[in-house]
């Protein structure tokens, strides 16, 4: 469980989610004739006292701080159409996350987007089947991951993603929702190994093949693919040429 704090991309202080400015129905008056009325953007608080993420302050705080990062992903497609179109998300997402949880080993946003491309070749409509329910979006977040995410009083305790079906499919709130959901999963794998995992043991859990790695040929040939990929992106020489 990381400490909590108020990080300073957050509009908000703990415990309290950003609400923006929308137009609400009221009674037709002098001062509303039209029957609506704009209510400004304003902090709400959580009864639960978790911290909770809704799409509104995602789509904020990216919007805000996403476009001057330093540490973003390797330029590189890797001859993916669209392979370098969400770096500044992966670049911001995962810095998010990094310093909400400060693990001793952070997460390489080139490890995000050799995810990415391992799941979904960057297709933002990409959907695909699984035990846990429909996979949606560019890190594939299952329907059973979805609800994991925002419940409050199931196993992430805090750190929670409300999310519709409809709105996990969107490329921000799927970084966003997967990127935590790849902490959590780091978290479970570590418990499962008796040790600190690896990123790479956490991507394997993350895809539900941790343990039958070096078992099961099929699950090595995955992680074999997201190895290609972060290679690809970690070794300059491999950039594309313009």
């Amino acid at each position: 469980m990381a400490i909590k704090r108020k990080h300073p991309w957050r509009k908000c202080p703990l415990g309290e989610h950003w609400v923006r400015e929308h137009e609400r129905r009221v009674s037709v008056s002098d001062k509303n004739p039209d029957g609506t009325t704009t209510v400004d953007g304003h902090c709400r608080k959580n009864p639960s006292h978790h911290e909770i993420f809704i799409p509104d302050e995602i789509h904020e705080i990216s919007n805000q701080y996403f476009k001057n990062l330093k540490k973003k992903p390797t330029p590189n497609t890797m001859n993916f159409p669209h392979g370098n179109d969400f770096d500044d998300l992966i670049a911001g997402w995962t810095q998010y996350w990094n310093e909400v949880f400060e693990p001793e080993e952070p997460l390489d946003p080139n490890l995000v987007k050799a995810l990415a491309a391992s799941e979904s070749s960057f297709e933002i409509g990409a959907s695909a089947d699984s035990k846990a329910g429909e996979a949606k979006g560019l890190i594939q977040v299952t329907e059973q991951t979805r609800k994991i995410l925002a419940d409050q009083k199931g196993e992430l305790q805090d750190f929670l993603v409300q999310l519709s079906k409809k709105e996990v499919s969107d490329p921000n709130l799927n970084l966003f929702a997967g990127i935590r959901w790849l902490f959590h999963k780091k978290y479970l794998a570590s418990h499962r190994l008796k040790r600190t995992a690896t990123w790479m043991e956490a991507i394997a859990e993350y895809k539900g093949i941790l343990n039958q790695l070096g078992k099961v040929p099929r699950s090595d040939r995955i992680m074999r693919n997201i190895e290609k990929y972060y290679t690809q992106l970690s070794n300059p020489i491999n950039l594309e040429k313009p």
